[in-house]
């Protein structure tokens, strides 16, 4: 990914143009943007509100994939909604950021969850036939729509 961090070991961008653009004044890396930024990281609590399930952010991308589609004590029929999930917030991260860049567009984060839900629910129902669920009941209750009764 040309993340900042990575065009300036390119030579790309100077050492002064290496900040996150979410404005928080760190270094623009791959597990900044997604993980650890105030902004953009923060979506991840959004998450994990929306599905009721407490999320720990490991310290790096792949470890955060695998431990999110593995949601410990959930059954394993689960892991493609988890997966589909998690692609879709990093695919809203990934699209805010380069609004940000390229067409000084910003969305707040209550707003980047919204864009989750949607999102995933549409790429859910194009792709599953056998995913019958109302947006209505996929924005309030996702983990009922994967079959998860707590």
């Amino acid at each position: 990914m040309s993340l900042r961090d990575n065009l300036v070991r390119r030579n790309v961008l100077s050492h002064n143009d290496a900040a996150c653009v979410a404005g928080c004044g760190r270094s623009e890396s791959t597990t900044h943007l997604f993980l650890n930024c105030d902004v953009f990281g923060s979506l991840w609590s959004y998450v994990s509100l929306w599905l009721g399930i407490p999320l720990v952010t490991p310290g790096d991308l792949h470890q955060h994939f695998i431990q999110f589609i593995n949601m410990s004590g959930l059954p394993r029929s689960t892991e493609l909604f988890f997966k589909v999930i998690w692609f879709t917030s990093v695919w809203i991260i990934w699209k805010e950021r380069n609004d940000r860049v390229f067409n000084n567009k910003a969305s707040i984060p209550s707003v980047l969850i919204e864009k989750v839900k949607l999102t995933s629910f549409m790429w859910l129902q194009s792709n599953q036939a056998s995913f019958i669920y109302s947006y209505h009941d996929w924005w309030n209750n996702p983990l009922l729509c994967m079959g998860v009764h707590l």
